[in-house]
């Protein structure tokens, strides 16, 4: 039974029935006592299960636990219902408890021998594969499952760069796409906001990187505790002079809010300096702790809102 990064336990529950012959409540039934909503679907909302009930999930697709659980990021501790009497059991409630199904990308399931309709599970309510160019969402439309992003390179090139960013900071380099997505909804800045439209994401991601990059290279010097107050002035004027007062203004107000933390020193050697990576741990105003499956708007520690009001085509 193939695995694929980022599935939704659902999504691979329905699929791996469909393997057996049976019916997902049926299979379910051999994993544990619970309880979900009449005729669920895995677009409709999250499947949740106990450590007993992993286990036996992982037996019946004949695979290592460590597998499943780096494959289906809800089977992951964080994310486990208690153990309760120790039972195996599992809940499949209307909504996700955290995080957005966001359609996967057909040929990316394809080239792993799947041909169902698959669904992933994600912090935002959009994914951009960056190997086929196409953007996923949490739109149930099958006229339009995704949008081809062949004319839009621009998009794929800030994702691979936003994609980079995270690996090099880690938790701390998602508080800062997160931050930047919401230095673009400063009301000065004019721009429209997440959920405005399904193409709004696309039409914010690159700006958001290159804002991203620039609040890293003080956000690492921060967090290392190598900066003073006079850098913070040099680091606006010169956010204001490259990407315009608007832009620069927003931009004031996050770095006002990450002032230079107060970190006792280091161990004067050689040693001690070239070793620090406090930068890919986060620091006030953000929590230590960045949830796996929080979006963009939990995670930013500015203040205004970040999403459009009203009815939205996701989120």
């Amino acid at each position: 039974m193939p695995l694929l990064d980022g599935e939704s336990t659902g999504s691979f529950v329905t699929r791996l029935a469909a393997r057996h012959g049976q019916s997902v409540s049926h299979l379910l039934a051999t994993v544990g006592e619970g309880r979900s909503a009449a005729d669920i679907e895995p677009w409709q909302s999250e499947l949740y299960l106990n450590a007993a009930a992993r286990q036996r999930l992982a037996a019946l697709a004949r695979r290592p636990l460590t597998q499943l659980t780096r494959a289906l990021a809800s089977l992951r501790e964080e994310h486990l219902l208690p153990d309760g009497s120790g039972a195996p059991a599992y809940k499949w409630p209307w909504r996700p408890h955290s995080g957005f199904l966001v359609r996967g990308c057909a040929l990316c399931a394809a080239r792993r021998g799947v041909l169902d309709e698959v669904w992933l599970i994600r912090p935002d309510p959009w994914q951009i594969c960056v190997q086929h160019g196409r953007f996923y969402d949490i739109s149930r439309d099958g006229r339009l499952p995704f949008i081809d992003l062949s004319l839009g390179p621009h998009v794929l090139r800030a994702e691979l760069r936003r994609l980079r960013l995270m690996r090099r900071l880690g938790p701390v380099g998602r508080l800062l796409v997160a931050d930047a997505f919401a230095v673009l909804a400063h009301p000065a800045v004019h721009l429209p906001r997440l959920g405005g439209s399904r193409t709004a994401p696309l039409r914010l991601l690159p700006t958001a990187v290159t804002v991203a990059y620039r609040m890293a290279r003080l956000e690492r010097l921060r967090l290392d505790g190598r900066l003073v107050h006079d850098d913070y002035r040099h680091w606006r004027e010169e956010a204001r002079s490259d990407l315009g007062w608007q832009l620069g203004m927003a931009l004031g107000e996050w770095s006002e809010r990450h002032l230079p933390l107060q970190l006792p020193p280091l161990p004067f050697t050689r040693a001690a300096r070239p070793s620090s990576r406090r930068y890919r741990q986060p620091g006030f105003p953000h929590q230590p702790d960045v949830p796996e499956m929080a979006p963009v708007d939990k995670l930013t520690c500015l203040s205004w809102e970040i999403l459009a009001r009203g009815p939205r085509p996701y989120g």
